[in-house]
Formats: C-alpha cells, structure tokens, sequence
C-alpha cells in the first residue's frame, strides 16, 4: 500500500529531502563552534548529525514501494562502480589490522568506512528521492557568498570573527572564512565555481542569467582570495571543457567569453588588493603570484571586457543572439585543447624527464616534479608509492583499511619525515593515491569509475542548466582530488551534488526508457 501523503503536491519525503539539502548546502560551509580549533570534527558532526534526516526519508520511499528490488532498481553501471568501491572498502576495513581506526576514520580526516557508506547511502537517497527544486540550490549558493564574503575580509586579515586572534602567526594563513583549511576552503570554492559558471552559461532567460552572473563572479572571487592552486585545477577543466558544450551556437560563444572576463575581473580584483594592502594581506603564491607578478594584466582585463562587448553587440545588431554553428566551433576547440594538452605534456617530459626544469624560469616549481612540489606533496607521493611497493600481496589488492595512510606513515617514514620538513603526512594529499593505498586499485579504480561515468550522464543530459551544474562541478572536484583529499568540509556537498544531479538525469531521460518500467503500474 502506498503512502501518498502530500503537501501542496509535494510528498512529505520530498520535502525532508528538500530540507536535508539546504541543511547541507547551507550548514556545511557555515557551521562552527569554536573558531578554528576542532573545526573539522564540527563539520564531521554536524553533517552525521543531519544525514539522520536520511532515515524517514528512507522509511517513507520503502513504504511506497515496500520492496529494496523496487527502491535500488535499474543500477546503472555508474551506480554498480559505487556499489563495487563500498563493499571492496568495507572488506578492507574488515580485514585489516586497524579495524577501529579504518570504520572511524580517526586516525586522519574521520573519512572512514562509516563516512563513506554515509555518502553512499546520501547518494542513493538523493538520486531516487530528491524532487529537483532550484530553491535548494539559490540557499545553497547564498551560504557560498557569506562564505567568499568572510573569505575576502581574511584575505585582507581583517579577521571580523577573532577567529585567529590565539593562533600562532605560521597558522593564520592556513586557514579561511568559516570554512577552515585553506586546501579545503579551495575545494569547496572550486565545487561552487564549477556549478555557478556552468548554470549561468547554459541559462536560456535574461534574468536568471544575470542572477548566475554575480553568483558565477562571487565564486570566482571566492577562488582566487583562497590563494590556493588547487582550486585552479578546476577551474582549469571548467575553462578548457565547457566549450565543448557550449560552442554550438552564438549566445554559447558569448556566455563563455563572459564567464572568462568575470574570473579576469575577480583575479584583478585579488591583484589591486595585493597592490593596496601588500603589508597586511596574505602573500600571494603560485598562480596568484603569476598573477601579480604580469604587469600588464589589468590591460589584459580591459582588453577582454572589450572584446566580449564588441562580440555582444556584433551579435546583437546581426540579429544572432543564438545562431546555431553545429559542431564545427566545438571541433576547432577541441583541437585547440588537444594541442594545449600535448604542449603541457611535452613540457612536463622536457622538465622532468629530460632535465630541462631550469629554463622554465618562475613556472620551475610548477612543472619540475620533485620531492618540494605542491608544498612537499611530491615527497609525500613518493613514499606513498615506495610503501605500497613493499606491502604484501593481499594489502597491495585491499589496502590496510579506510585513513590508516598516517599509521603506515608513522612506522614507514617517521625518521625520513622529520628531517626532511619536519612534519608527518598523515594523508597522501591527492584522494587517489589515498585510496590506493589504504583500499587498494580495485576500490579505487571502481570510485574513479563512478565519478567519470556520473559526469558523462549528467552532462549528455540537456534538460536542465542544474543538471549541467552538478556535472561539471564534480568533474572540477575529481580533478582537483589529485592534489587534495577526501574530508568532512567539501566532500558532503560533493555526494549532494552528484544525488541532485543523477537525480534530475534519472527523471529525464532514465524513466523515458522501455528498459526502465514503471513498477508503481507493474505493482497496479
């Protein structure tokens, strides 16, 4: 017997959902208690402490169709790589020799079996559950804001809240806005940028548009005050990829060279305030460097603003606000990229394997990969790939368990460690190495799966700019995962957005298929 209990035409499960994802939208980035101190234990708790609203959703959902066949129905592949990763992780922490510490996570980020079957069953819930509602979405993207807003005041170190007045000065630029970590802060700008540049170049009506418009410029903003190069990472797959769905007509074309004036306009933004406050702000470093270093950027800037604006006007007074150019836009990028793909590539081999490293000049330290690259990350990978190397069979296939890459770590590299930087990683600072290591490559290869096939579904979906969102904000965060890790700060609105945006695919084009029958008509 089904439960059709509804309000205003929306079933009560529906509206749990509803609320469980502004609370996750909106409480992650903003939640804290104490300043900076536990914050990650904060955040860990607080997203345990809504996912309990997982439960009656999950109850209600059954009982409309009391069978787990009915609720768990047409896997796709995408779904079955999750499946495979949980049950492979779940082994893994069975047989290994820190149970407790693997079903935790305590030893590193609390990203442990309990946090990732958590997400597991978010996303399950989510993707069958969750009725698509843009309100969600605009509360989420206003707690990005407040938290790019508290980000530019830290940037400036006005430090509003007194959140670092008792932190040691070598911590204070660690850390950011009401998000923490700084690498986890650029995660999670890096996620809101990737969905608010998507939906507003994919926006059909003027006023959304312009909406998405200053949520895309707030992000950007957001980025590059983070001082952080992995964010850039994805915004370099949101910059370089995007034309390929976007190049097939002229208004495409235009939102794109909009979207790029917009980060231009954040970037000379971070670049004026790095000029004007250079005493009082936060040294930049990296891409931000490169960034304040060029003379001739703002020109630059300028520049591009102008071009969009002529392009604007040509197409408006031609009377092509959204002339179709099929895909031949869409190859001549895609040559393009191919070509600036192989140049990176062929640099990267000059550098490192021919030895060429010095002639790069100010880029050394980006494209020479060392043991001192992205902040001693290259030391870490080296050991992480020289212990793996050693470990016996059944570990090399299953790992030691969820987060014991720091228990390995203290007993393999503790001497080396602390003579080399004087700290010990307890994390491999790229998610799939971690994963490598700690459930092996059958797990890891199976959550690498599931994030590459959930992009290509959402995306080969054109029914809505949301959808488009999701997809690419997703394929920022599994780019920048080579360089960041797994944790309870970003990771959550991570598994939200894939549920929301597989869940819009499943309704739009799953349940259109014969394959994909109707079992409330079968159960009638």
């Amino acid at each position: 017997m089904k439960n059709n209990i509804t309000i205003k035409g929306w079933k009560v499960s529906e509206i749990i959902m509803a609320i469980y994802i502004a609370a996750v939208l909106v409480g992650m980035p903003l939640f804290v208690t104490n300043a900076y101190y536990n914050i990650n234990v904060d955040k860990y708790y607080y997203y345990c402490g809504v996912c309990v609203l997982l439960i009656p959703v999950l109850i209600l959902k059954i009982l409309e169709r009391p069978s787990i066949k009915a609720f768990f129905r047409n896997l796709t592949l995408a779904d079955k790589a999750l499946l495979v990763y949980w049950v492979i992780a779940g082994l893994s922490t069975v047989l290994s020799d820190y149970v407790y510490e693997s079903f935790w996570g305590n030893e590193g980020r609390f990203s442990g079996l309990f946090l990732m079957t958590i997400y597991v069953i978010a996303y399950f819930v989510i993707s069958r559950c969750y009725r698509p509602s843009p309100v969600c979405l605009y509360a989420g993207m206003a707690a990005a804001c407040l938290a790019f807003g508290f980000g530019v005041t830290d940037y400036l170190s006005m430090d509003i809240f007194h959140f670092k007045e008792e932190m040691l000065q070598e911590q204070l630029h660690k850390f950011m806005s009401t998000v923490g970590n700084i690498n986890f802060y650029a995660s999670y700008a890096g996620l809101i940028a990737g969905a608010a540049a998507a939906i507003y170049t994919t926006w059909e009506k003027k006023l959304g548009a312009v909406i998405w418009f200053f949520l895309m410029t707030a992000s950007f903003v957001g980025v590059v005050v983070g001082n952080s190069d992995s964010a850039y990472l994805g915004l370099g797959v949101l910059f370089g990829f995007l034309p390929l769905y976007l190049f097939k007509n002229s208004q495409g074309i235009r939102r794109y060279l909009m979207m790029i004036s917009s980060f231009l306009l954040a970037a000379a933004f971070y670049k004026w305030c790095a000029i004007q406050y250079a005493d009082t702000i936060m040294l930049p470093s990296g891409f931000n460097r490169m960034i304040v270093n060029m003379d001739s950027f703002f020109m630059v800037c300028v520049a591009f603003w102008i071009i969009t604006a002529i392009v604007y006007g040509v197409d408006y007074k031609l009377h092509r606000q959204k002339a179709a150019f099929g895909k031949k836009a869409q190859i001549i990028w895609g040559i393009f990229l191919l070509v600036v793909i192989a140049g990176i590539a062929g640099i990267i081999i000059d550098a490192n394997l021919l030895g060429h490293g010095d002639k790069y000049g100010s880029l050394y330290n980006i494209v020479v990969f060392n043991d001192h690259w992205g902040t001693n990350r290259g030391f870490a990978w080296r050991k992480a790939i020289e212990n793996y190397s050693k470990f016996p069979l059944m570990r090399k296939i299953l790992g030691y368990g969820p987060e014991t890459f720091g228990i390995l770590s203290f007993f393999h590299d503790l001497q080396e460690s602390a003579m080399f930087s004087g700290e010990l990683f307890d994390n491999a600072h790229n998610e799939y190495l971690q994963f490598l290591i700690t459930i092996g490559p059958i797990a890891t290869g199976a959550y690498t799966l599931f994030l590459a096939l959930s992009v290509r579904d959402m995306l080969k979906c054109h029914c809505s700019p949301y959808i488009v969102g999701m997809g690419f904000a997703v394929a920022g965060y599994a780019v920048q995962a080579l360089v960041n890790i797994n944790q309870p700060t970003s990771t959550p609105i991570l598994w939200t957005f894939l549920g929301m945006g597989i869940a819009e695919y499943r309704r739009s084009i799953l349940q259109n298929k014969e394959e994909f029958i109707d079992i409330d008509k079968k159960e009638e």
